[in-house]
């Protein structure tokens, strides 16, 4: 039986949710892969005779900028990025994260999946002047299902998130340091949470269950020229037992009509000493920190009390 040529199908005709919230995706690669290996092996022939089969892995990233809601996205009227951030920094009493399902249509010929039970990875937040606010996510699945999805009930137009409307200060609960969002030129951050499979004797070439490990808070700010202020708190850390300097973080519109701000402050922020060069272009220092939230004195998970 002859299989057919495929059409050519556009790939704007897809799409990506995550549970029931559309994601307007600027770039989307999650996946079902396998390694297929060909040991090494002496049975008397120069061709090789057997192959391995590896485990079968779900993973991927998705890219997409911030943007306002201003009505129904899909299915779902919840902001997205904050959705995603929970679902990256929420977990119960034994470390575990909750989990979401990502449905993904790439054309309407036998090429949806549902990937059940994703956790998120990497969650990523990243702005540059003259530029839009771009929110990233890694996650790890279980499986994949083949499925069929219909088409989102409504995608109303909406702004996306520029720099203009980014949210970005320092601050010390002593007062010695108060820095805004005018002196930065570049600000991102990732938590990641270092997530395992763990595979057992279950007939499956899937893994039985991924949990995550400690999680890290980590980024880096780019600022117009130098910031004696900071670059002196910096080179006093040996000086302090614990640390007291916060970062706010987020996006916001002084309009009451758009909906899906999102403003978090990380306590308990260290940070590295500036990192200095030379060159032809606009004089910039790269500032790099560390968030240790466990050592904040909010009640709950300090990553979700952050949340304004």
């Amino acid at each position: 039986m002859a299989l057919g040529t495929p059409p050519a199908f556009m790939g704007y005709v897809g799409f990506v949710k995550f549970g029931t919230s559309l994601v307007r995706a600027t770039s989307c690669d999650i996946k079902l892969s396998q390694e297929i290996t060909k040991p090494d092996v002496v049975d008397s022939r120069f061709d090789r005779t057997v192959y391995q089969l590896g485990p079968q892995i779900v993973e991927g990233a998705v890219e997409f900028p911030a943007i306002y809601d201003s009505g129904v996205v899909g299915d779902s009227t919840q902001d997205i990025a904050e959705t995603l951030y929970r679902r990256a920094v929420k977990r119960n009493v034994d470390g575990k994260l909750d989990l979401i399902n990502i449905n993904v249509k790439y054309t309407s010929a036998n090429a949806s999946f549902s990937y059940p039970n994703c956790l998120v990875n990497n969650w990523r937040f990243s702005v540059t002047q003259q530029d839009v606010v771009t929110i990233g996510v890694n996650v790890i699945g279980i499986n994949r299902v083949a499925s069929s999805f219909v088409e989102p009930t409504s995608v109303p137009n909406t702004r996306i998130v520029t720099w203009a409307d980014a949210i970005c200060n320092i601050q010390n609960t002593d007062g010695s340091i108060d820095i805004t969002g005018s002196y930065v030129r570049n600000f991102n951050i990732e938590i990641a949470n270092d997530a395992e499979r763990f595979y057992a004797l279950n007939g499956q070439l899937f893994p039985q269950d991924i949990a995550p490990r400690k999680r890290e808070v980590t980024g880096s700010l780019v600022f117009m020229g130098r910031m004696p202020g900071l670059a002196n708190w910096s080179e006093t850390n040996q000086d302090r037992c614990t640390e007291i300097s916060t970062l706010e973080f987020g996006y916001s519109i002084n309009n009451p009509n758009c909906g899906g701000g999102f403003d978090v402050i990380l306590p308990n922020v260290v940070f590295q000493i500036e990192e200095l060069s030379l060159g032809n272009d606009i004089f910039e220092t790269n500032v790099n920190y560390h968030c240790f939230p466990a050592g904040s004195l909010l009640n709950g998970d300090p990553l979700l009390d952050a949340i304004q």
